[in-house]
């Protein structure tokens, strides 16, 4: 007998069985919006169609959603930004020297002054963003992204630096100024989970920090032990503590520092990477505590392949998971992926236990 959302995504939480997994995604892609929510899809109209389509197809999403919009550039916080159909980018332009941002991250820093009243109604901003969404989402759980589009310090470190690029020759220059950074925008997260006194009705957060690609780390294990694993098993705690679950988020080839990150204590991994290596047969082996959330790959297998891969793809992902899965693609549904074979993966996740 078929359960609603909710109660699909409670018992995977918990690693129970269910009529069949929950889909977890983020939809990007025209023809899947049309087909689930059953209308045009407009920029008018788009956040409130594409959110329809979410809670007609996926059991979960994260709260940072993109809607579509008019493709153009715009000035945004000082910078020209390219913005696209279901995405944006700073366009290149004159950047800081190194002793230029060497000077804004010191002020930066020096800035800081701890909890203020900017910082509660930030706070306050991301609650009430949340319950508007929760409330149009219907039945989808939502996993709130308590920093907005990037939670993570080591990512928001380096996207502040201009580029990873820049990051890496600044940390190799300045390794103790790029420690102090990382601290302070550790502490600002950390003081945004402990503020928090509720308003949020979801069983899981969503927290990321990229820092791997499909060759492996972008950074040394030595950096990520010093400057990310002690800091994010603090935040989970605090999450914990809060009463959320805590899906880890980052792209790529993590197996240097699996064990590292499960000894955080985190709950979920996602997006699971298959092309880079995170084999989901390897990862229930290895770690069969760990929920696994993703793992259908969006950059070959369901842009260009037919819609039979995608079905045999999408069960053995759900045979090798065995359970604690939420089947979704290893990133996006971007608007490259055929509505085929999205009906197919969605498709097969939905009679695989009937």
């Amino acid at each position: 007998m078929a359960i609603s959302s909710k109660e699909r995504v409670i018992k995977v939480l918990s690693c129970e069985s269910t009529d069949h997994p929950p889909l977890y995604d983020l939809l990007r892609n025209d023809a899947a919006v049309e087909h689930y929510a059953g209308e045009k899809l407009t920029i008018k109209e788009g956040r409130r169609t594409t959110i329809k389509a979410m809670s007609n197809m996926l059991d979960a999403t994260k709260q940072f959603m993109r809607f579509p919009q008019e493709e153009r550039r715009i000035e945004r916080d000082g910078k020209l930004i390219e913005q696209k159909r279901w995405t944006w980018w700073p366009v290149k332009q004159d950047e800081d020297n190194q002793i230029s941002l060497i000077a804004r991250i010191k002020d930066y820093i020096s800035n800081y002054k701890g909890w203020d009243e900017n910082s509660q109604n930030y706070l306050d901003g991301r609650i009430r963003d949340f319950q508007e969404k929760q409330a149009e989402a219907g039945d989808m759980v939502i996993f709130p992204t308590f920093g907005g589009m990037i939670t993570g310090w080591i990512s928001t470190a380096y996207e502040y630096c201009g580029g990873i690029d820049r990051f890496s020759y600044l940390l190799m220059d300045e390794p103790t100024l790029i420690s102090h950074f990382l601290d302070v925008l550790f502490q600002q997260r950390k003081e945004l989970i402990g503020h928090y006194t509720g308003g949020i009705s979801s069983p899981m957060v969503f927290h990321d920090d990229d820092v791997a690609s499909r060759n492996g780390l972008i950074f040394s294990p030595q950096f990520l032990k010093r400057e990310l694993i002690p800091r994010l098993k603090k935040m989970v705690e605090i999450y914990h503590q809060k009463g959320f679950k805590v899906m880890f988020h980052s792209d790529g080839n993590l197996w240097e520092i699996m064990d590292d990150l499960v000894d955080c204590d985190i709950d979920a991994l996602n997006p699971i990477e298959t092309m880079a290596g995170m084999d989901i047969k390897k990862l229930r082996r290895c770690y069969p505590k760990l929920i696994l959330v993703g793992g259908i790959d969006c950059s070959q297998l369901l842009p260009y392949g037919t819609p039979n891969e995608v079905r045999e793809v999408t069960r053995k992902a759900i045979v090798d998971a065995q359970y604690g899965y939420f089947v979704g693609s290893s990133s996006e549904l971007h608007n490259q992926i055929p509505l085929e074979n999205i009906l197919s993966m969605v498709e097969e996740a939905a009679k695989i236990y009937e």
